[in-house]
């Protein structure tokens, strides 16, 4: 009796029990494969039918997006019970037929719409891209745009074709803009503002929504800097009868203008308040300006990291007079302690070796944070061309008073492999090699990177020269901070009586050289050049003085150089200076056929102003002598002008001395140069590197026959600019305008340009 009570039961349990699945399915795919759903589903055989896993699994299907409808169906099996999903696909893109369109190509309506044959159909990706093709149309100045979509289905094939069909309506241009309620500034300052244009003779006049809605927030950030903050800007729109023109017509509110009362600091103990009121550009009875707040809390913020506080917060509290439309700020200094550098570590240098980066930083561990050392830090690495983006950050640590520095680089290529060519107006064609790597390291087999050691090999030939350089540097010889370089050469500039070369000039050697910097600007250069030169091929008709200087010379020379140099950026300066005297001296004790020596100097300072522009003023000037055994300086050591790099206008190596026979250029003992430029950023990319630029110069110089003529007469020209970084290389193109007259040359303007390759 007990064992009948017990199973009991268990039977009635067993009798109860779900079906075990036998097997699962999937019916009505045409394009999808099984495998792809049954990955998907939860119900698997030899596991309990459960109707929720199988609803779940319902809606796992659904979730791929691939069908419009899904149906389960159970059938018994001897061995449990078959389930089939029955799935309807939604129909494959077989065709997209557009109507009605005019303004873009099959293919860039395409790509606007974001719908492509072979996809399933999917309305609401249609739908998102009929939006799309309209908003274009509307940035191109449709404004009535009308777009509508369809779909037709072939239930044999399960394939849809798509319409799109569109009325396109006028192309809307603005006529006039009008501008009411503006005291403050005239209508012509508010329109310089915008990028919405009237149609005129170079500007298209189209109308763009979006680019409106800027406009208008453009005009709201133009007072707000001049103090008035409750300044609102409404816009309307209006079509002539045609229905092809619009009248854009805005309406000011400009309200009071603000200013600043007072301005108050507090919690202020480590510095004198004195010295950060200086500092602030916002001043009792200045205009309000939220931008120059921003500014001037950046400014104290500085301040104090500069000094080692970087974790110094400065929170403003502004208080405005209703009635006398005055902003009283008040300045909540939290000074924080002093904090020191515990470690630097440096991060994303895949390629560059530790060493290379930290020989740049200007600060160590164990001192305090210093702004303005970090700053130069940056601008360093930046100099040394290995990084294309150079970031600082600090690090909490468990020491008090003490945050990790970390320094983030993103390298960029330092190896290159060139090959191409160019043509300038003083080279003419040229075709180059060059096989070169800015991140060399010598020791590090097989990948040769890293150590920051410079290897170039370079080949040039042109249509008058042909130039093969081999050099080495390696900046820390022996890990002092001691530049080392070798260099090879074999140069060759043949004759063209049109560049001002009126005999071929071929010189083969090699040098050694020696730098060292002194602090953060100062750097010292030694070297030493022995190399041979040959002058032939002179002009038949030159003078008996010209064809003296035929033959071949053993040029033995040492140098030595000073620089001081406090730019921003070598690559592109736009603050700083550069200042040089160098000193050459071939033959005496040193050796060789030709005795002279060279004294130089120059100085270029670079002024950054009104955001994208930078004054640039260039001074040169340079003697050289000939001493003891030789008679007059060799012709090929001699000083040149005219031409794209001296003074634009003039034709290259016209400035200075001429042969009285041929009137080809002898060059001078002596030379004088000045350039005075304003150049202008005109486009940027994303990430703020200049692209297209343009410049005003003026230069002025000469070149004198012998040293005591010095500064007895100049010659000057002027004239336009631009430099454009392509992706084959940087373009350089001048237009110069000789101001004096030079002999029988004639005062007409000149194009002098260049295009090279870049690496």
């Amino acid at each position: 009796m007990l064992l009948l009570g017990g199973g009991g039961p268990a039977f009635a349990a067993e009798e109860n029990a779900p079906p075990r699945v036998a097997s699962v399915n999937v019916t009505g795919l045409h394009t999808i494969a099984p495998e792809t759903c049954l990955a998907r589903v939860q119900t698997k055989p030899g596991m309990p039918y459960a109707d929720a896993v199988v609803s779940e699994d319902i809606r796992r299907l659904y979730a791929l997006g691939y069908f419009t409808d899904i149906q389960v169906q159970t059938e018994p099996a001897p061995d449990g019970m078959r389930v089939v999903f029955q799935v309807t696909e939604k129909p494959t893109i077989g065709a997209i037929q557009f109507e009605g369109f005019r303004r873009f190509r099959p293919d860039r309506l395409r790509q606007l719409l974001g719908v492509q044959t072979g996809q399933l159909y999917d309305p609401r990706r249609l739908k998102d891209g009929v939006e799309k093709l309209k908003a274009e149309y509307r940035r191109k100045g449709y404004a009535k745009i009308a777009i509508e979509s369809s779909v037709a289905t072939d239930p044999a094939t399960n394939q849809a074709t798509a319409y799109v069909v569109a009325d396109e309506g006028p192309q809307m241009r603005i006529r006039k803009i009008f501008v009411e309620g503006n005291l403050a500034f005239p209508d012509g300052r508010i329109i310089t503002l915008l990028k919405t244009k009237r149609r005129h003779w170079f500007t298209s006049g189209v109308y763009d929504e979006q680019v409106l809605e800027e406009d208008l927030e453009r005009i709201r950030a133009f007072y707000r800097r001049n103090g008035y903050q409750d300044v609102q800007v409404e816009q309307t729109l209006a079509a002539d009868p045609s229905g092809l023109a619009l009248y854009l017509h805005l309406k000011m509110t400009e309200g009071a203008q603000h200013r600043v009362g007072t301005v108050a600091l507090s919690g202020v103990t480590l510095f004198p308040p004195e010295d950060l009121q200086v500092l602030l550009r916002l001043k009792p009875g200045a205009v309000y300006n939220t931008e120059v707040l921003q500014e001037d809390l950046r400014t104290l913020t500085q301040y104090y990291g500069d000094r080692g506080y970087i974790h110094a917060q400065v929170t403003p509290a502004t208080t405005l007079d209703p009635a006398s439309k005055r902003v009283d700020l008040a300045l909540q200094v939290e000074e924080h302690e002093l904090t020191y550098v515990r470690r630097i570590d440096i991060r994303g240098n895949l390629h560059t070796k530790d060493v290379v980066v930290r020989r740049e930083i200007r600060i160590h561990p164990g001192e305090p944070f210093d702004g303005s050392r970090i700053r130069r830090s940056i601008e360093r690495l930046y100099n040394l061309g290995y990084f294309e983006e150079v970031n600082v950050d600090t690090q909490a640590t468990p020491l008090p008073q003490h945050d990790d520095l970390v320094v983030n680089v993103k390298e960029a290529k330092t190896g290159s492999f060139s090959f191409g060519g160019g043509f300038s107006s003083v080279d003419r064609v040229v075709g180059l090699v060059e096989v070169e790597q800015r991140n060399f390291d010598l020791f590090n087999v097989p990948s040769f990177v890293g150590a920051g050691q410079d290897l170039r090999f370079r080949v040039e030939v042109g249509t008058v020269r042909r130039y093969f350089d081999l050099s080495f540097t390696e900046p820390w010889i022996f890990g002092h901070p001691v530049s080392f370089g070798v260099d090879a050469f074999s140069r060759t500039r043949l004759r063209s009586q049109n560049l001002g070369l009126a005999f071929e000039e071929r010189r083969q050697g090699g040098g050694l050289r020696l730098g060292k910097d002194f602090g953060e600007n100062l750097h010292l250069g030694l070297g030493y050049q022995l190399f041979r030169t040959d002058i032939s091929d002179v002009v038949a008709a030159s003078s008996a003085d010209l064809k003296a200087e035929q033959g071949r010379s053993d040029i033995s020379e040492a140098s030595a150089s000073l620089a001081w140099d406090t730019r921003d950026n070598r690559f592109e300066p736009s603050r700083g200076v550069i200042a040089f005297v160098s000193s050459d001296l071939a033959g005496g004790l040193l050796a060789g056929t030709r005795d002279f020596y060279r004294l130089q100097s120059g100085v270029s300072t670079y002024l950054s102003h009104w955001d994208r522009f930078t004054l640039e003023t260039r001074l040169k000037a340079g003697v050289v002598n000939a001493y003891d055994n030789t008679a007059q300086v060799p012709i090929f050591e001699r000083f040149f002008a005219g031409g794209a790099d001296t003074i634009r206008g003039f034709r290259e190596r016209r400035v200075g001395p001429r042969d009285p026979v041929s009137n080809d250029p002898l060059g001078g003992e002596a030379i004088f140069m000045g350039t005075l430029e304003e150049v202008a950023t005109l486009l940027q990319d994303e990430r703020g590197k200049a692209i297209l630029k343009g410049s005003v110069f003026y230069d002025v110089g000469n070149v004198w026959k012998n040293v005591g003529d010095l500064g007895q007469s100049f010659e000057s020209g002027t004239g336009v600019g631009i430099r454009v970084n392509t992706p084959i290389g940087p373009v350089r193109v001048d237009l110069g305008f000789p101001m004096t007259q030079l002999g029988d040359e004639k005062r007409s303007p000149r194009v002098h340009f260049n295009v090279s390759r870049s690496f």
